[in-house]
């Protein structure tokens, strides 16, 4: 650490003292000549020197300034991640029959109540009078279609909980009401803007070179090229345990940690009799529409994801809709559905022309498998804090320490407990009766490892913590 001009003043002063007892350094010509002017300018030398040293040692974090950082990774073709925009589903109803049809245009807008966060609809949606029961929700008694919608802005303050976003800001006609419900798999949480730390850390990689026929380098390259859509990369070779595929030669899988939603149509003829249909876009996360020859309704269907440990969740997997009645031959199906365009956007950024022959390896993009984590106890209160307010701190709290941002190896169950109490306001005491993985668990409480291809991930069904006074 570099020394002040205090510190050097003070020095320099014991320095003439020592040479010759009589002069006085602490006033007068001497002070105000030699030492204090000198200490200012030596001061400023030591700074610099300072950050000389922290700059060839690469930490930049230290030594470098915002813009100094910027500066350098745009001599490496880079820029700082510009953050990404939140996405949900979000329902328009209707509380009477429709007697016309209801379209809802992209681009309309909705807001929360306060108007502070915006929100456009990206994927149009109809309500038809023909299928109208099939848009019938018979647990809130509307007439609904849910739809894909985009925050206006970046950053992590648009993931707003269940039923906050409720105010349509563009009238359309025939629409009563609107909500989002935040369903499991709907929702993707929006990126602040790269922090300096982050842009830092991706100045030091591209100083210290990249060995793209290796798994570090490759982690590497994705990261840069996407910061703002993939926050961590796991390297699966066929070495590894977690690597469960039939190859022909040099593989490995790469695991992509991030989210960012897209929405496709599909339109399918069929044959007689066919009930399943294999979607274009993977991997896939939600139906939102379904129609036969233009007609909700007509019968069920649901999303068969591919969860295979040899190709789910990849680029290759086989994502089906099944319905539920035998279709006729030349019956028309049209599905909209959304799907995690991470690893589409990696393989066409960072890879270019394919998922395959880099280096002559076969390359698979995935997803991590998600293992969401089984935690059951009760939690004391200390006197004065209320249970809903402690209650509603304590799921704000989970929902981000349990939703994977990197790839982890465990979660032990002390050192969640502690942190749980610390960062929790209001609890005296937390005692845990059931802390395991949601699958593959040998005891109650246990730590919670995970594979190089799995993640944790908040699923309040897991969850049965109860909150005492």
């Amino acid at each position: 650490m570099a020394k002040t001009a205090n510190q050097i003043a003070i020095e320099l002063a014991q320095s003439i003292q020592t040479s010759d007892p009589t002069l006085d350094s602490s006033q007068g010509p001497i002070a105000d000549t030699m030492v204090r002017p000198q200490a200012g300018q030596l001061a400023d030398a030591a700074a610099d020197a300072e950050s000389l040293r922290l700059l060839f040692t690469l930490d930049f974090s230290q030594s470098a300034s915002d813009d100094e950082v910027r500066r350098a990774l745009a001599n490496y073709g880079s820029s700082p991640g510009s953050g990404t925009q939140a996405s949900h589903i979000q329902y328009f109803m209707r509380f009477l029959r429709p007697t016309t049809d209801i379209n809802i245009p992209a681009g309309t807008l909705i807001s929360s109540v306060d108007g502070t966060y915006v929100y456009q609809v990206i994927t149009p949606g109809v309500i038809t009078v023909a299928g109208a029961n099939a848009f019938y929700n018979p647990a809130r008694r509307t007439y609904e279609v849910g739809l894909l919608v985009q925050a206006t802005g970046v950053g992590a303050e648009f993931e707003l909980p269940p039923y906050r976003v409720n105010t349509i800001l563009t009238p359309i006609q025939g629409i009563d009401s609107t909500e989002n419900r935040v369903a499991g798999g709907s929702s993707q949480p929006g990126l602040s803007q790269e922090s300096t730390t982050g842009q830092s850390d991706r100045l030091l990689r591209a100083l210290k070179g990249r060995n793209l026929g290796g798994p570090a380098g490759v982690s590497s390259l994705i990261l840069d090229t996407l910061p703002e859509e993939v926050t961590d990369v796991s390297v699966v070779q066929p070495t590894d345990k977690e690597f469960k595929r039939p190859t022909n030669g040099p593989a490995i899988d790469i695991y992509l940690l991030g989210s960012s939603l897209g929405s496709q149509t599909d339109t399918f003829k069929a044959v007689a009799g066919q009930t399943i249909f294999s979607l274009t876009k993977v991997p896939a996360v939600a139906i939102l529409t379904f129609t036969v020859n233009g007609v909700g309704g007509v019968t069920t269907y649901g999303l068969v994801p591919d969860e295979s440990v040899e190709t789910g969740l990849s680029l290759r997997a086989n994502d089906q809709l099944v319905v539920g009645t035998p279709l006729l031959a030349g019956d028309v199906v049209v599905v909209t559905y959304t799907y995690n365009k991470v690893l589409a956007d990696v393989l066409s950024q960072v890879f270019g022309s394919g998922d395959s022959l880099l280096f002559n390896t076969d390359i698979l993009l995935r997803q991590p498998f998600p293992v969401p984590p089984r935690i059951a106890g009760q939690i004391k209160l200390l006197p004065g804090y209320a249970v809903n307010d402690v209650e509603s701190n304590l799921t704000a709290y989970l929902s981000g320490v349990l939703q994977f941002t990197s790839f982890q190896s465990t979660i032990v169950p002390e050192t969640f407990r502690q942190e749980l109490i610390t960062k929790v306001n209001g609890i005296q005491s937390f005692r845990i009766t059931v802390f395991q993985r949601s699958t593959g668990s040998l005891a109650d409480v246990e730590v919670v490892a995970y594979d190089k291809n799995e993640v944790s991930v908040y699923d309040p069904s897991t969850l049965a913590i109860q909150v005492i006074s």
